[in-house]
């Protein structure tokens, strides 16, 4: 074979290749360009959006007139508040400020020798 045609055929591929990769990068910068458009164009739209949406709000002041419901609880028990012998303790402590002395002294009871 003609190593002038191999060569030619080289270049045209290489140049198949060069031009292929430039046109597949113009496609993608144009894709991304559009889409960049749309994201502008939806953020502006969002923006108008909320802003009239804002503007529409108006105040508006009622006045409420009505009688005050009041329920008075007079019958107050309590049966079911149990407290331990420490819990007795400590309230009867924090009313008196003074500190009780347990039961015993502190100290445990004794054991009882087997026999």
């Amino acid at each position: 074979m003609n190593p002038y045609l191999i060569i030619g055929a080289l270049l045209a591929c290489a140049g198949c290749f060069w031009y292929g990769t430039d046109v597949g990068e113009a496609q993608c910068l144009a894709k991304q360009k559009t889409i960049n458009e749309v994201a502008k164009e939806v953020k502006e739209a969002a923006q108008q959006g909320a802003a009239a949406a804002i503007a529409a709000n108006r105040p508006r002041n009622t006045t409420i007139v009505n009688e005050v419901q009041r329920e008075v609880q007079t019958n107050t028990v309590y049966r079911d508040c149990r407290n331990t012998p420490d819990g007795v303790r400590s309230i009867n402590e924090a009313l008196t400020g003074k500190q009780s002395e347990s039961a015993g002294g502190g100290k445990l009871p004794g054991t009882v020798p087997a026999k």
